[in-house]
């Protein structure tokens, strides 16, 4: 019996050495002895822009937008051009309303023939109840006709406002020379 418990004793023994050769050994020499501090990344921050084709709130308070025509003080109604000559529109109107036009103001074709004029262009300032005038550059077209263009002004929200003014035109069927 007692050859038996020594038989298990070596058994075990064994056993145990077995195991623990199977076992990883860690190694203690790995020492640094410079300081690497952690690294930062940079984060890119996106800032709001303001779009200054946007319409916007006016800051000035409520307030009501009007245009009133007075008159056309140049070009009457049917008046003849001759094909690519020069005309210089301009209209005599008044800021009839309680808002001062400011630069965001602006006036824009309705309808027609832009006849070579930009389609959008700054509304004269002018404070509540002062005249002036509006002018816009047209090219009389190459083919002979009649030829119409309306405008109207919009505020600095971009909402349209006032009476409608407008151009009519006749081109002859040929150039003439003076």
């Amino acid at each position: 019996m007692m050859k038996r418990r020594f038989s298990i004793c070596i058994l075990m023994i064994l056993a145990v050495l077995f195991i623990s050769s199977c076992m990883r050994s860690q190694s203690k020499d790995v020492t640094s002895s410079e300081f690497i501090p952690p690294t930062l990344v940079a984060t890119a921050i996106k800032t709001a822009t303001i779009d200054p084709f946007r319409p916007t709130e006016d800051p000035r308070g409520p307030c009501e937008d009007n245009l009133d025509f007075v008159e056309d003080v140049t070009v009457p109604d049917g008046t003849v051009f001759q094909p690519g000559e020069e005309i210089v529109k301009k209209w005599k109107v008044k800021n009839s309303g309680t808002c001062e036009w400011i630069s965001r103001y602006s006036i824009r074709m309705l309808s027609g023939n832009s006849m070579g004029a930009e389609t959008k262009q700054k509304l004269k300032l002018l404070k509540p109840g002062e005249e002036g005038e509006i002018e816009i550059t047209f090219i009389a077209p190459d083919e002979p006709g009649s030829y119409y263009s309306q405008w109207q002004a919009y505020n600095a929200q971009g909402k349209s406002f006032g009476q409608d003014f407008f151009i009519d035109i006749l081109v002859a069927n040929e150039k003439t020379d003076e």
